[in-house]
This record gives structure tokens, C-alpha cells and sequence, in this order.
């Protein structure tokens, strides 16, 4: 089902962007390739740290994480992110928690690891703007970039507080059956019984998630290095065009590019996020007739090429195989399903 919704958003979006595909392959023609196979490197190394990132996440739950595994979730997930219109967020996601949630981890651990995952990305990609805003100057974007970190990480505290509290739990859960009775005349699974437990059964198991500071910080990083690798990337794309740009200037083009590709106007950010990086890159110094050429490798780099091995590990990857035991004992933890089959 996945893979004919992505193949069906692909198809679309390659008929809409026809001309432009065609005028950026033109381009492609005049690039300096070492800096081209580099900035391809350097794309491949941010897309592992996310894959470390996870895999740490999972460990740290005492779930079982593989990198061959995980490798292959993060570029599928991707590629339907890029692929679908509209949902392909939402899709996405399900398409990661069906893959973790087959290597035999628990519902609690593969939401929380989203989860967290989730956060890191967020505040370390507000972290990368309001340095870069900070150094050019800008202090409007660098409070923004700020404010954006506070909004979502003060959401999560408040969830761990709750996890940790009995009473606070209690207080959640009761609120939860409450809100949801009214529908439980159409739907039974939402009766007050049912819910309660349920609900108790998901805060006690985020509750029993211990990452530690150290583990903490090193998901964090493994953010972060995920987005200053990916500025670097755009960076590499202008030298690859011949052209030479202040770094400041790069990582702020780079960062009006990531917020304009958040807001998911279009599949992938396509057309938008070409537009806001060329203009921003002309902001910065840099001529036209170098900025277009330097967004046309970037975004061939960043994105048709990791959507097209994203695609391949959709088509060619098997469901994971439960491991025979995991590395340690984790909360609600899956077990295998006796008529599981291999196959997407």
C-alpha cells in the first residue's frame, strides 16, 4: 500500500515539476564533480547520524536496534515523507513505528524513541538558526529560533513530569476517560474501562524509560550533527558551481531553506524551498546566475537522491526478523507474531 501511494506521489510530482527536473539536470552539466561526490558523502554521514541516533534511543530503552535495519527505516521513511502529498508526514511515521515495532521493541519504547527523536531534530535545528541569526546579525531570528526550541521541549517535561508522578498519572488518566466517554456509545474500545488501563499501562511505560545524561547528550548531538551536516552540504553545492560564499552566509541560507522545507507546503518542499534558498543566497552575496546552480546540486544531493535509495529500500527490504532475544528488559515489550511472513 506504501509503495503504490509513494510511487503514485512520485509520478505526480515529476509531471508537475517536469520543466524544472529537466533545467536542473542541464545544470548539473557544469559543476566541479569532487565537490558534487563530496557534498554526496557528506549527505550520506548525516543520514547515519540519525540512524545512530535512533539506534541509541532504542538501546537506551533496552530495546534492539540493528543499523542495517534502522538504515533502511530512516531512508524508507523519508522517502515517503518526500513522496506523498500531504500526509506524507503522517505516513512516514507509521512506516517507522511498523518497521522498530517488528524488530520485537515495545509500543512505548519505538513511540517514545519517535518521539525523542522528534524533539532532538526540532530544538537542534532551532539551535543551528539562532546561532546562525545571532552571527549575522539578526537578533529577531535568533529569538524565534528560540522561542520554536522552548514550545516544543516544554511539552515534553511536562510529559515526563506526569510519568514520573503516581499522582500526576492518575490525574492524566482520569482526565483522558472523562474526555472520551462521550464517544464510548459509538465506539466500546473508548469506554472508561478500557481507556483507564490503557492509558495507565502507556504513561507507566514511558515512565520506566531511563535515558540518562549521557545517552541524552549524545542523542542530541547525533541531531545536530545531522543538520550542520546537511548545511555543509549546501555549502560544498556552491563551491561545487565555482562560486565562494562567507560561511555565516551559508548556514543562513541554509537555515531560511530547513524552516521554509518544515512548514511541508508542497511534497519534499519542492519548488518552495528552491525559491527561499536561491533568494537567500542572493541576499547573502552571491550573484543569480551561481545561487540557482548552487540550489539545483544541493537539493539533487539532498533530495532526489536520498528519496531514490529510500525508494529502493521500500521495494528491495524485508520486514525485519524479530531478533531471538533483546539486549536487556524494556516495558511492554512486542512479542513475535507466529503467522509473520517476510516481505514489505
Amino acid at each position: 500500500m506504501a509503495i503504490g501511494l509513494l510511487a503514485a506521489g512520485t509520478l505526480v510530482c515529476v509531471v508537475v515539476f517536469w520543466q524544472s527536473i529537466v533545467g536542473w539536470f542541464a545544470t548539473l552539466a557544469g559543476v566541479e564533480w569532487r565537490w558534487a561526490l563530496l557534498a554526496v558523502a557528506v549527505q550520506l554521514v548525516s543520514m547515519q547520524a540519525l540512524v545512530a541516533q535512533q539506534r541509541l534511543l532504542l538501546r537506551a530503552g533496552g530495546g534492539f536496534g540493528p543499523p542495517g535495519s534502522l538504515t533502511v527505516t530512516v531512508y524508507g521513511g523519508n522517502a515517503i515523507a518526500v513522496g506523498l502529498p500531504l500526509a506524507g508526514s503522517a505516513a512516514s511515521v507509521a512506516y517507522s513505528f511498523r518497521r522498530m515495532r517488528d524488530l520485537g521493541n515495545s509500543t512505548a519504547l519505538v513511540s517514545w524513541t519517535l518521539a525523542v527523536s522528534g524533539v532532538c531534530s526540532t530544538v537542534s535545528l532551532a539551535a543551528v538558526v539562532a546561532i546562525s541569526s545571532a552571527a549575522t546579525g539578526s537578533t529577531v531570528g535568533a529569538a524565534i529560533a528560540s522561542l520554536a526550541s522552548v514550545a516544543v521541549v516544554v511539552p515534553v517535561l511536562v510529559l515526563l513530569a506526569v510519568t514520573r508522578s503516581t499522582e500526576a498519572k492518575h490525574l492524566v488518566v482520569r482526565l483522558v476517560q472523562h474526555l472520551l466517554k462521550p464517544f464510548a456509545r459509538w465506539w466500546r474500545a473508548l469506554a472508561p474501562s478500557v481507556v483507564g488501563p490503557a492509558a495507565d499501562d502507556v504513561l507507566t511505560s514511558l515512565g520506566s524509560i531511563r535515558i540518562g545524561a549521557a545517552k541524552a547528550t549524545g542523542a542530541a548531538g547525533y541531531a545536530l550533527a545531522n543538520w550542520v551536516l546537511d548545511a555543509l552540504c549546501l555549502g560544498l553545492a556552491v563551491l561545487a558551481v565555482g562560486a565562494h560564499l562567507p560561511w555565516p552566509g551559508v548556514v543562513l541560507a541554509w537555515a531560511a531553506g530547513a524552516l521554509v522545507a518544515s512548514t511541508r507546503l508542497t511534497p519534499g518542499g519542492i519548488g518552495v524551498v528552491e525559491a527561499a534558498l536561491a533568494s537567500a543566497l542572493v541576499a547573502a552575496g552571491l550573484p543569480a546566475s551561481q545561487a540557482v546552480p548552487a540550489v539545483v546540486v544541493y537539493r539533487f544531493v539532498s533530495l532526489w537522491l536520498l528519496a531514490a535509495i529510500g525508494a529502493l529500500c521500500l521495494v528491495l527490504a524485508p520486514r525485519p526478523v524479530h531478533p531471538p532475544e533483546l539486549d536487556g528488559p524494556q516495558s511492554g515489550a512486542a512479542q513475535p507474531d507466529p503467522q509473520w511472513r517476510p516481505g514489505s
